[in-house]
């Protein structure tokens, strides 16, 4: 699977369909900064990427964001390092991005995308804060759903998960949220949308309407 993540809201998605083997770990090697003399996968523990140093702090500033990685990098996350997540963990986040971004027609969604597998790569080349904000906000998911339901979030229906990720539904701020499940749920939503709508899945989807929309004299642009 390929994914390419940009920052700014206008941003034009580069998407590379393949590249070499030696290419993708010399960008994981530049990424997390570890040697990468063998064979992969890498040793587990990748290491936290820098802090810029105007970087604003304070109680309730969120956490530092995931780092924009181009495709050749994302494509390395289906054969990288184990997982940075748990079992328990790595559930509640594939569950909660299928539930975020869901397949509709012939968009694929979250699930279709692999976007769990990538966000378990990306994040765990993201730094200190942005991992525990994860750990503990997928922490948080599972409790939530064995004190209400007896089970693990990953195994919620959609009812009962929409009880639990309630804090969605409060109106949309500026200000990063003072619970810290709202303030993980938030960052999820938007880690979760970008990955699906930059994914390989979604880019070829979109490839193939623009070319049944070119015979019509219309023109659709992939991923804008």
């Amino acid at each position: 699977m390929s994914w390419s993540i940009h920052g700014g809201r206008g941003r034009e998605i580069l998407v590379n369909l393949r590249e070499n083997q030696m290419k993708r770990r010399r960008a994981i090697q530049t990424l997390a900064g570890i040697s990468v003399a063998g064979a992969l996968p890498l040793p587990a523990s990748p290491q936290q990427t820098s802090v810029a140093p105007n970087q604003p702090t304070g109680a309730n500033q969120p956490p530092n964001e995931t780092p924009k990685l181009d495709s050749a990098v994302a494509e390395a996350a289906a054969e990288s390092v184990p997982r940075l997540f748990s079992s328990a963990q790595f559930g509640a986040l594939g569950r909660l991005a299928e539930l975020l971004m869901p397949a509709a027609g012939e968009n694929p969604g979250a699930k279709e995308a692999g976007v769990a597998e990538f966000l378990d790569f990306l994040i765990g080349a993201s730094p200190a804060d942005r991992q525990t904000l994860y750990r503990e906000g997928l922490d948080k998911l599972n409790v939530e759903a064995r004190n209400r339901y007896g089970k693990h979030f990953a195994e919620t229906t959609g009812t009962e998960a929409g009880t639990i990720l309630a804090p969605l539904r409060r109106a949309w701020t500026d200000e990063s949220p003072e619970d810290p499940l709202a303030r993980f749920l938030q960052a999820a939503k938007q880690d979760v949308m970008e990955a699906t709508l930059n994914s390989r899945e979604w880019s070829v989807t979109r490839a193939k309407r623009s070319r049944r929309a070119g015979s019509l004299g219309m023109y659709w642009y992939p991923i804008e």
